[in-house]
């Protein structure tokens, strides 16, 4: 599995060919910050989750993966599409009953461009799913001063048009006094089977980030509409760190499993989680419902589509 490398000379990026993940990202102060991540390494912090196992079925483990050509569950692994059922395949290493989180993170991407001066490099992918799409992913990563960005480029090669959906699954590394805040429109609950339940604009208290606050102890797998700015989130890490995750996606999930997960996972997606579930529909449907389902790009033959993130690291000591 080939790995590259960015660093300047705050921050340091792993970029792993198997899957397109990020297997660390961290920051290294010399000005006052406290806190010190790793024996010897004097203040230096994992803004990612360090990836710890490094089999070809792991992504999971990795500090980022891409999700394409589609994010998260499809209830039932299957939707209709132009009249007709677009059937999805299953990887039961990874899921026995869904296609999660697309195929992107579980395929070899190739790097095509570097530039190691300018501290930016490209991978690429190209996947045909037989019965479903066929689609190039290209991602971009790119160290600017104190800043990770990337972007994501979605291409259908099909010969027919697909509703395509992408975001991504950073893993952010967090202290048990990490303070999460950013701002939602509404939210969708997870059900017993980790798909979305009916959306509302009252958000409850313990899942309520509009004020900074510790990371609650529960089990977190919801989604989040945001406004039409996009997605502004930050942790305060209360050790001399703030990080700041921005992204014009009008989608984010959050992730967490129960108890002091070491990890919050802020994902930012251009759809709503099981938008495709909702394409048959033909009847009025409510406003949640209906902005749910047209939260796909429907692409023609040959064209594109791009997200992007920016994760910011700033000193407050």
């Amino acid at each position: 599995m080939a790995t590259h490398t960015l660093e300047n000379d705050t921050l340091k990026l792993v970029i792993n060919e198997q899957g397109g993940v990020i297997d660390a990202f961290q920051c290294t102060y010399n000005n006052g910050c406290e806190y010190v991540c790793n024996q010897g390494e004097e203040h230096a912090f994992d803004i990612l989750r360090p990836r710890t196992k490094l089999s070809e079925h792991s992504a999971g483990e990795a500090s980022m993966f891409p999700m394409v050509p589609m994010v998260n569950r499809i209830r039932g692994n299957s939707f209709e599409w132009q009249g007709r059922q677009v059937t999805l395949p299953i990887n039961s290493q990874v899921d026995p009953d869904f296609f999660l989180h697309g195929d992107g993170w579980l395929t070899h991407w190739q790097l095509c461009r570097q530039n190691q001066q300018e501290l930016w490099l490209e991978l690429v992918m190209t996947s045909d799913i037989k019965g479903v799409c066929h689609y190039q992913a290209k991602q971009r990563f790119q160290l600017e001063q104190d800043s990770l960005i990337v972007t994501m480029t979605v291409t259908n090669l099909s010969e027919e048009a697909f509703p395509f959906g992408a975001g991504f699954h950073p893993f952010f590394h967090c202290l048990p006094d990490t303070q999460v805040q950013f701002s939602a429109l509404g939210v969708w609950r997870e059900d017993a089977t980790y798909l979305p339940s009916d959306y509302t604009t009252a958000i409850p208290t313990v899942f309520d980030f509009e004020q900074a606050k510790p990371i609650p102890n529960a089990w977190i797998n919801n989604g989040y509409r945001m406004d039409k700015s996009g997605v502004t989130a930050t942790l305060n890490h209360n050790n001399g760190l703030l990080v700041t995750l921005t992204s014009p996606c009008h989608y984010l999930q959050v992730y967490k499993p129960e108890g002091q997960a070491g990890f919050l996972c802020l994902e930012p997606q251009s759809q709503a989680v099981n938008a495709h579930a909702e394409l048959a529909s033909l009847a009025t449907t409510p406003l949640d419902t209906a902005s749910h389902r047209e939260s796909l790009t429907i692409l023609a033959p040959k064209q594109s589509m791009q997200i992007t993130m920016t994760i910011k690291v700033q000193a407050t000591v």
